[in-house]
Parts: C-alpha cells; structure tokens; sequence
C-alpha cells in the first residue's frame, strides 16, 4: 500500500517537472532538471524508475554543462521539452506504458538533438 502511495507520489513528480519544463515563458529548463532532479534519488529511489528519472533530468542538464556535449542552451531546452512531452503522452495507468518510456530514454545516443 505505501509503495503504491510513492509510486503514485513519482508520477506526480514526474509530471509536475515536465509540466514546468514546458511552461511558457518559465525557468529555463537546465534550472528545472538541476532544480528538480534531486528528488527521484532522495524521495523516489525506491520506486521503480526513480534512478532512472535523476539520470534522465541529469542528461538533459548535460547538453548545457557537459563539455563533450553541444553545450548550448537550445539543445538543453529542446531535449527537455521532448522529454517532458513523451512523459506527459505516457498512459500513467500502463506499467508497461511507464517502463517502456524509461526504456526509450536511457542512455540515449550520444547528444541527439
């Protein structure tokens, strides 16, 4: 019962920082993930995919402050947004739905765009 209070708990994290990722005229989303990603270690880290929502956010982060990465402020905002976008198309209820999207983002190739 409590695993399912966290997991729901996850979720709603989940959302809640693709939903700002994607606010108009909001934080720039190298801020949010750098913001944000601390909870899925702290929080969520029994969940499921709480490891792999923190490296998900830490990677986009990458695409700004990684030197072997584009560094620019666009790749970060436009990974992010499509995370943030895939992640809120994801049907919540679907365990698969869920795995099959952390299952997608993980390690991606190096620094698509």
């Amino acid at each position: 019962m409590e695993d399912d209070r966290l997991e729901r708990r996850f979720l709603a994290a989940m959302t809640a920082l693709s939903r700002l990722v994607l606010t108009p005229q909001g934080e720039r989303t190298y801020d949010i993930a750098m913001d944000s990603a601390g909870q899925f270690i702290t929080d969520f880290f029994n969940c499921d995919h709480g490891g792999a929502a923190y490296a998900i956010w830490m990677e986009v982060s990458d695409y700004l402050d990684d030197p072997r990465g584009p560094m620019t402020e666009q790749a970060c905002e436009e990974v992010g947004r499509k995370v943030a976008t895939e992640w809120l198309a994801v049907d919540q209820s679907s365990p698969e739905s869920i795995s099959d999207f952390f299952t997608r983002w993980r390690s991606p190739t190096p620094w698509p765009v």
